[in-house]
Protein backbone atom coordinates (compact mmCIF):
# COMPACT_ATOMS: atom_id res chain seq x y z
CA UNK A 1 0.00 0.00 0.00
CA UNK A 2 1.99 3.53 -0.94
CA UNK A 3 0.89 7.09 0.43
CA UNK A 4 -0.74 9.27 -1.88
CA UNK A 5 1.79 12.04 -2.95
CA UNK A 6 0.25 15.41 -2.15
CA UNK A 7 -0.77 17.44 -4.34
CA UNK A 8 1.88 19.64 -5.44
CA UNK A 9 -1.23 22.89 -6.68
CA UNK A 10 -3.09 22.80 -3.72
CA UNK A 11 -0.02 24.44 -1.65
CA UNK A 12 -0.48 21.45 1.78
CA UNK A 13 2.12 21.48 3.59
CA UNK A 14 2.83 17.88 5.39
CA UNK A 15 2.03 18.23 9.19
CA UNK A 16 5.37 17.78 11.58
CA UNK A 17 4.86 14.47 14.17
CA UNK A 18 5.03 15.46 18.08
CA UNK A 19 8.64 13.92 18.19
CA UNK A 20 9.69 16.66 15.74
CA UNK A 21 7.41 19.32 17.27
CA UNK A 22 9.27 18.72 20.46
CA UNK A 23 13.05 19.26 18.32
CA UNK A 24 12.03 22.15 16.70
CA UNK A 25 11.08 23.93 20.33
CA UNK A 26 14.22 22.14 22.17
CA UNK A 27 16.24 23.97 19.01
CA UNK A 28 14.58 27.17 19.48
CA UNK A 29 14.73 27.24 23.56
CA UNK A 30 18.97 26.49 23.41
CA UNK A 31 19.13 29.07 20.19
CA UNK A 32 17.33 31.54 22.91
CA UNK A 33 19.36 30.32 25.74
CA UNK A 34 23.11 30.67 23.61
CA UNK A 35 22.21 33.88 22.67
CA UNK A 36 20.82 35.10 26.74
CA UNK A 37 24.53 33.43 27.66
CA UNK A 38 26.49 35.52 25.13
CA UNK A 39 24.77 38.79 25.99
CA UNK A 40 24.78 38.77 29.26
CA UNK A 41 29.24 37.94 29.05
CA UNK A 42 29.01 40.57 26.83
CA UNK A 43 27.61 43.25 28.87
CA UNK A 44 29.85 42.81 32.09
CA UNK A 45 33.37 43.58 29.86
CA UNK A 46 35.76 45.99 31.68
CA UNK A 47 36.62 47.14 28.76
CA UNK A 48 35.66 47.31 25.13
CA UNK A 49 36.99 48.43 21.96
CA UNK A 50 36.34 49.68 17.93
CA UNK A 51 38.79 50.20 15.01
CA UNK A 52 38.11 53.21 13.76
CA UNK A 53 40.71 53.18 10.89
CA UNK A 54 43.89 53.12 9.65
CA UNK A 55 46.83 55.45 7.96
CA UNK A 56 50.33 54.47 6.15
CA UNK A 57 52.89 56.89 6.71
CA UNK A 58 55.75 55.14 5.11
CA UNK A 59 57.09 51.68 4.76
CA UNK A 60 58.02 51.47 8.32
CA UNK A 61 55.18 53.19 10.31
CA UNK A 62 51.05 53.49 10.27
CA UNK A 63 49.18 55.16 12.57
CA UNK A 64 46.08 53.42 13.97
CA UNK A 65 42.85 55.15 15.47
CA UNK A 66 40.45 53.36 17.81
CA UNK A 67 37.93 54.11 20.24
CA UNK A 68 38.19 52.71 23.88
CA UNK A 69 35.31 52.43 26.33
CA UNK A 70 36.05 52.03 30.07
CA UNK A 71 33.77 50.37 32.24
CA UNK A 72 35.64 49.41 35.36
CA UNK A 73 37.34 51.78 37.12
CA UNK A 74 40.46 50.97 36.03
CA UNK A 75 43.16 51.41 33.35
CA UNK A 76 43.54 49.03 30.47
CA UNK A 77 46.20 48.16 28.09
CA UNK A 78 45.34 47.86 24.21
CA UNK A 79 47.79 45.83 21.91
CA UNK A 80 47.74 47.05 18.75
CA UNK A 81 49.18 45.41 15.47
CA UNK A 82 49.83 45.91 12.26
CA UNK A 83 49.67 43.56 9.36
CA UNK A 84 51.03 42.97 5.67
CA UNK A 85 49.35 41.74 2.79
CA UNK A 86 49.73 38.22 3.72
CA UNK A 87 48.00 39.01 7.19
CA UNK A 88 51.71 38.71 8.77
CA UNK A 89 52.09 40.58 11.83
CA UNK A 90 55.03 43.57 11.11
CA UNK A 91 54.64 45.43 13.81
CA UNK A 92 53.03 46.05 17.77
CA UNK A 93 52.66 47.90 20.52
CA UNK A 94 50.87 48.53 23.67
CA UNK A 95 49.42 52.06 24.95
CA UNK A 96 48.28 52.25 28.18
CA UNK A 97 44.33 53.73 28.35
CA UNK A 98 44.02 56.22 31.41
CA UNK A 99 40.73 56.11 33.12
CA UNK A 100 41.49 60.10 34.22
CA UNK A 101 41.23 60.89 30.21
CA UNK A 102 36.96 59.69 30.58
CA UNK A 103 35.40 56.17 30.34
CA UNK A 104 35.38 56.80 26.47
CA UNK A 105 38.38 58.04 24.44
CA UNK A 106 39.64 57.77 20.82
CA UNK A 107 43.26 57.26 20.49
CA UNK A 108 45.87 56.92 17.95
CA UNK A 109 48.75 55.51 17.75
CA UNK A 110 51.89 54.99 15.95
CA UNK A 111 53.61 51.42 14.99
CA UNK A 112 56.64 50.81 13.91
CA UNK A 113 56.64 47.92 11.33
CA UNK A 114 59.73 45.30 10.01
CA UNK A 115 58.25 46.10 6.12
CA UNK A 116 55.35 47.68 4.40
CA UNK A 117 52.01 47.23 6.53
CA UNK A 118 48.72 47.12 4.59
CA UNK A 119 47.08 47.08 8.19
CA UNK A 120 46.40 48.00 11.36
CA UNK A 121 44.10 47.07 14.38
CA UNK A 122 43.55 46.53 18.01
CA UNK A 123 44.41 43.51 18.87
CA UNK A 124 43.52 43.34 22.30
CA UNK A 125 42.49 45.51 25.09
CA UNK A 126 42.87 44.18 29.21
CA UNK A 127 42.21 45.92 32.14
CA UNK A 128 45.06 46.88 34.53
CA UNK A 129 45.27 47.37 38.05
Amino acid sequence: MSTPEPDEGTGAVPRLSPRTWALVIAGIVALVGVTAWYAFVASHEAVRWKDVGFSVVSPTEITVTYDVYLYDDVDADCTLRALNTRFTEVGVATQRVSLEDGRQQRLEATLTTTEEATTAQVNYCVPVD
